[in-house]
């Protein structure tokens, strides 16, 4: 009996019941796309993979589960009625890139209302292979030595000059949960972008827990703040136009340098040094690490800051959260600030976001302009995608005319309208 029962599980019936299976995973992969999980913490950093990777690449996606469906339905898989449950599920998750790809227009529609006409548009062979980041128009130095740090950098800038002025400077700082990340991998949709248009960018890195413990790694940012305003002279760039941006815990970290600018906390033994900048744009940050807003779902991001950035309860020690959260240094000083964050995060939650901005229109209004990305799920731009493209032109468009508007104020503010008057000036071109 139980031979024959093995030979049952054989053949078209094994086919079958992999068909089915398949089809399972592929309908709870499009669900989870649209849907994700968000708690607990721990189930919602697990199924964010494929939420992400199937809302920004949904075709590839689709293809992934397409090309075995039709291997198991060719072998057998059809000759029982579960393995046309399985092919079903398979063609109803085939569906979900339709709706992906309509909220990826509703992003570029948006762009264009509040930012002007797109004029960069993804290729063809960006989007069949979404990592690859060359351009001949740019030219990429990887693994600067940054002065008397084992800390490196990576440059990017124009491959022919463009501009007849010293250019400004975007500074990034990756992502990876203060655990991880890499300098070469991410921010590089934007910095490509930007040097395309005669900007020289600076992707840099830090020291990552738990070997490091706060202040750490801001203090790195700082003094990558300032080794890049003294190298500027020799890269043709303007120290004086220096805006700094960061995804996830890069973004924390990058909004916490652009809102504590030369201070002595951050900066231990170099607190006379310039570490402000002109701007900041912000993808998907951690803003507020004890959560006043009550925008987290569940704990996660809590315990990964006390037991290896902080390693310290936040109960034993709330002023050294507060401290460290960008939320508590908004100030009516602070520079114009960009914040750009996916609707459906799941890693960091979009009301983290709406709670910044509403603080920045508390303290100082106009300062702040807060993009929410329609559909996007957490490090939606680290590779090409529809949504990546618009969000980096809606960016590049915001630098240009907040830059503009901040050129245009003469010292003293005398010119009929003050600093903060043109900060304010909505950023439509």
């Amino acid at each position: 009996m139980l031979g024959g029962r093995l030979r049952l599980w054989k053949g078209p019936a094994a086919m079958s019941l992999a068909l089915f299976l398949l089809g399972l995973v592929a309908a709870l992969s499009a669900y989870n796309v649209h849907r994700p999980v968000r708690r607990p913490g721990e189930v919602a950093v697990l199924t964010f993979t494929s939420a992400w990777l199937g809302g920004e690449l949904p075709i590839h996606a689709a293809l992934l589960f397409a090309g075995p469906a039709l291997w198991l339905a060719l072998s057998g898989g059809l000759e029982t009625w579960i393995g046309g449950v399985g092919l079903v599920l398979v063609g109803v998750a085939g569906a979900a890139p339709i709706a992906s790809w309509r909220q990826a227009t509703r992003v570029a529609t948006m762009v264009e209302r509040d930012f002007g006409p797109i004029t960069e548009r993804m290729s063809p062979w960006r989007f069949v292979l979404p990592f690859v980041f060359g351009d001949a128009a740019v030219v990429r130095t990887p693994g600067i030595r940054r002065e008397g740090e084992r800390l490196r950098a990576d440059l990017h800038r124009p491959a022919t000059a463009s501009r007849s002025e010293p250019a400004p400077i975007l500074v990034f700082v990756h992502g990876g949960g203060w655990v991880l990340g890499f300098r070469r991998w991410q921010g590089r949709i934007l910095m490509r972008r930007l040097a395309r248009a005669g900007w020289t960018c600076v992707s840099i890195e830090y020291r990552l827990s738990p070997w490091a413990t706060w202040p750490d790694p801001i203090i790195d940012v700082k003094r990558a703040l300032t080794w890049v305003k003294r190298m500027a002279p020799r890269w043709g760039a303007d120290p004086n136009r220096v805006v700094i941006s960061g995804n996830s815990a890069g973004g924390h970290l990058a909004a916490l340098a652009a809102l504590t600018p030369n201070e002595a906390e951050f900066q231990p033994g170099f607190e006379t040094e310039d570490t402000s900048v002109a701007a900041l744009v912000a993808w998907y940050g951690i803003y507020d690490l004890i959560d006043r807003a009550r925008a987290w779902p569940h704990g996660a991001m809590r315990r990964l800051w006390e037991l290896l950035v902080m390693k310290q309860r936040l109960r034993n020690a709330p002023e050294r959260f507060e401290r460290a959260s960008p939320l508590s240094h908004v100030s009516d000083t602070s520079p114009p600030t960009l914040l750009i964050h996916g609707t459906l995060d799941t890693v960091v939650p979009i009301a983290s976001a709406r709670a910044m901005w509403d603080t920045f229109e508390t303290v100082a209004p106009g300062r702040c302009r807060l993009v929410e990305i329609e559909g996007a799920e957490h490090s939606f731009e680290v590779f090409w995608s529809r949504r990546a493209v618009y969000a980096v032109e809606a960016a590049v468009r915001w630098l240009e005319v907040t830059l503009e508007s901040l050129d245009s104020v003469p010292a003293g503010g005398d010119a009929g309208r003050s600093k903060d008057e043109a900060i304010k000036r909505p950023p439509v071109v």
